[in-house]
């Protein structure tokens, strides 16, 4: 099931505004290095990362569930660079792909343990020898799940290319799972220019690092270095707020 904000045009439009950092897909344009690669880009929503790789030089297909995201990478500036595809991890093309890369925390979209795995022996086996899988997901020791509740403070006024809009969140629920902590949240956005409210809820998997080292060694990958924050520092289990991982065929 696709989040409700993946595809409702309202809000797919304000999606590029709403994740305008770059500081992830800098770091991991850096790792890639300068050479033309064969890049799968699994999740790639709007299509603005894959684009830049395309521009940048590497041939890249770009994948994505939301059919309301994949008409608006089709049709942004530099979107004819980019093969674009609808589906999961395990619809794409045999390739082989040099890397892939799962930003913006689409990782955490995977629920269960055999959703991960799929999904990882899914790129690794489209993966040229030597390939390498960017991506990253949430500690779950850093508990970021207690900031997704705007609650106390109220409804937040933010300025659009939409006009003001109001956005507000709710924390659901936080269930603590043997293999991780599944995270159910819903964020609402309300058009003050009409009025228009939408609503969307999502659930995101919290993964333990040690665990998620046992699924890449299961579906095959045979090495990875792991970094704690968007500045390459190592990865701490007690301390790092992310987990990002590039894992080696």
């Amino acid at each position: 099931m696709v989040d409700a904000h993946y595809n409702e045009p309202r809000l797919v439009a304000l999606y590029d505004e709403d994740n305008s950092g770059r500081w992830d897909t800098d770091f991991y344009t850096g790792l890639m290095g300068t050479e033309p690669l064969r890049v799968a880009d699994v999740g790639c929503g709007t299509g603005s990362f894959a684009v830049l790789l395309a521009q940048a030089g590497h041939a890249v297909t770009g994948i994505d569930p939301a059919e309301g995201m994949l008409d608006v990478a089709r049709t942004r500036d530099g979107g004819e660079l980019v093969a674009w595809l609808p589906g999961t991890a395990v619809d794409l093309p045999e390739g082989p792909f040099d890397a892939a890369v799962m930003t913006g925390h689409a990782f955490q979209c995977l629920l269960t343990q055999d959703e991960i795995l799929e999904t990882l022996q899914a790129v690794r086996s489209r993966l040229a020898p030597g390939g390498t899988f960017y991506f990253e997901t949430r500690n779950p020791a850093a508990r970021a799940w207690l900031d997704w509740d705007s609650a106390a403070a109220g409804p937040e006024v933010q300025e659009s290319s939409a006009g003001t809009l109001e956005v507000e969140w709710e924390l659901i629920s936080v269930r603590e799972m043997p293999d991780g902590v599944l995270v159910t949240f819903e964020d609402r956005t309300r058009f003050l220019a009409d009025g228009a409210a939408f609503a969307s809820r999502s659930t995101l998997k919290f993964v333990p690092a040690d665990l998620l080292a046992q699924l890449l060694q299961h579906a095959g990958f045979t090495s990875a270095d792991w970094y704690g924050d968007w500045q390459g520092g190592p990865f701490d289990p007690a301390a790092s707020r992310e987990i990002i991982v590039a894992a080696r065929r």
